[in-house]
């Protein structure tokens, strides 16, 4: 019989020596929080009955008088975050009620199930990719100066408004193309 997605994690636990399990989870406004469980309290128990937190801390989430909630780890996302001094496994976990293990109404994870659900169940699709939209910016030169006197910085981009109409290229309006 194979192993579930479970089983695998607390064997991989096992052969890589891991120390902490950090389970993720995100915010209504996209922001990523954390709790860091101890070998100790990693179990099978951990996937069904979840781990306790107080969602009034998340931004978006509960008020104080009912904040319960607890984290219920995806065994599927697990893997190995480089970035700490201990061998630490990490997986996106799903915020649920404490006393319902009932998935939180305002998880964005949650309401994206619910929207793929309605999706299907309409005919509009069959399947769907979603992805968050990464933005970065680049810019042409930063400089600061950090004196006895004086403290300022400076940016600057050939794609800011500020530099639009310098140089013959840099007019950052519509272009025609030349015609024939």
């Amino acid at each position: 019989m194979p192993a579930t997605a479970v089983e695998r994690v607390l064997a991989r636990v096992k052969k890589e020596g891991i120390e902490v399990i950090d389970l993720k989870f995100v915010n209504l406004y996209g922001g990523w929080h954390h709790i860091s469980v101890p070998l100790s309290q990693v179990g099978p128990e951990l996937f069904s009955a979840g781990i306790a937190f107080d969602g009034s801390s998340v931004p978006g989430f509960k008020r104080l008088e009912a904040g319960d909630m607890v984290l219920l780890p995806d065994p599927d996302t697990a893997t190995r975050d480089p970035f700490w001094d201990r061998p630490t496994l990490s997986m996106i976990a799903q915020p649920a009620e404490a006393d319902t293990r009932a998935p939180f109404a305002r998880d964005p994870r949650a309401i994206l199930g619910k929207a793929e659900a309605l999706m299907k169940s309409t005919g509009v699709a069959t399947a769907s990719l979603w992805s968050p939209e990464f933005e970065f910016y680049i810019f042409d030169a930063v400089t600061y100066m950090n004196d006895i006197n004086t403290a300022s910085y400076r940016i600057d981009s050939a794609e800011a408004d500020w530099n639009s109409g310098i140089g013959p290229d840099n007019n950052l309006g519509h272009k025609i193309p030349r015609q024939g």
